[in-house]
């Protein structure tokens, strides 16, 4: 009796650590989304929309589950950041990549900056994560 093995091999375990690009292919027929790992090697991975589709109920499904037992969700790393304000009002604006920028209070705007501060020094004093 011999066994018959379905799908690739998966030895090679892509461990993706965030979303940072979506995409639609050339021709419209598909989506690409490329993440990244924690050395920084990129993986895009092409869907079809029916795919894609499909794996819309799971991944919210996998998202709320993880939510409700408190653990981290998943994050997205933008390509670009940038910070402004607007001119007819007290305002700072945070834009990321292509999406329409938060408007964000002063008095608000000011208790990011510290907290951003506060949890980049945090972040910097850590040790690089050890790679399995």
């Amino acid at each position: 009796m011999s066994t018959l093995t379905l799908g690739a091999d998966m030895q090679d375990k892509f461990n993706a650590q965030s979303l940072v690009e979506t995409n639609a292919t050339g021709d419209r027929t598909a989506f690409e989304l490329t993440f990244v790992d924690a050395k920084g090697a990129r993986h895009v991975l092409t869907l079809s929309p029916g795919v894609a589709a499909d794996l819309v109920p799971v991944l919210q499904s996998l998202t709320e589950s993880k939510a409700q037992a408190g653990d981290t969700t998943l994050t997205k790393m933008p390509k670009t950041c940038r910070v402004g304000h607007a001119t007819d009002a007290r305002l700072v604006l945070i834009k990321f990549d292509d999406d329409p920028p938060y408007a964000i209070g002063l008095e608000d705007a000011r208790s990011l900056w510290r907290d951003v501060r506060q949890q980049s020094e945090t972040v910097s004093r850590r040790k690089r994560p050890t790679l399995q």
